[in-house]
């Protein structure tokens, strides 16, 4: 028989002095107006955003969104009335495991808080190596593959070998148009 340490709440269950972190599921592109009602009513709220570069009309822009699309997480004291947030504009439900609300522990909470900035966890351009495989996401090489060369002096700018009519050609191009090969 495994014997529980008294003082960790994930085994023993919660105490009366302890908040929990649960999963709030949103109604669809609803994540930033629940959080917005959510803390109105004095609730801690947490939702992390990713921002990464993204192709959108041919164009590579920075695109901030929800790291988790239709969640977010929020804070709750011990037996508190989890009515409330069910019906929050915004919220379609809290993630259950049948029909008890599960909690998220602190540390996945930190872990996440931890990698982001103010909220916000930013996904920087690929380094890449010499000899590496490389998608080109736009301009006229759009959806090649291409051999990653070397940086230039220029860190916005790289070298790769590209294969065109039976010959490779050393291309300058953009670092943020590559992507590493999947």
């Amino acid at each position: 028989m495994i014997e529980s340490d008294s003082n960790d709440p994930d085994i023993d269950g919660p105490t009366q002095n302890e908040e929990y972190w649960y999963c709030v599921h949103t109604k669809p592109r609803e994540e930033r107006f629940a959080d917005i009602h959510l803390t109105r009513q004095g609730f801690e709220t947490f939702l992390p955003y990713i921002r990464q570069k993204k192709l959108y009309r041919r164009k590579l822009q920075w695109i901030t969104a929800p790291m988790f699309s239709r969640y977010l997480f929020v804070r709750v004291p011990y037996l508190e009335d989890l009515s409330k947030i069910r019906s929050t504009r915004g919220v379609s439900q809290i993630v259950t495991f049948g029909d008890t609300p599960t909690s998220v522990p602190v540390t996945v909470i930190a872990e996440v808080r931890g990698h982001c900035e103010n909220d916000v966890l930013t996904i920087e351009d690929a380094e890449f190596s010499p000899g590496e495989c490389v998608e080109i996401l736009c301009g006229p090489y759009q959806g090649m593959t291409a051999i990653f060369d070397r940086d230039t002096s220029n860190k916005e700018r790289v070298i790769i070998l590209l294969e065109i009519m039976a010959s490779v050609a050393r291309v300058e191009v953009n670092r943020e148009i590559l992507e590493k090969e999947r």
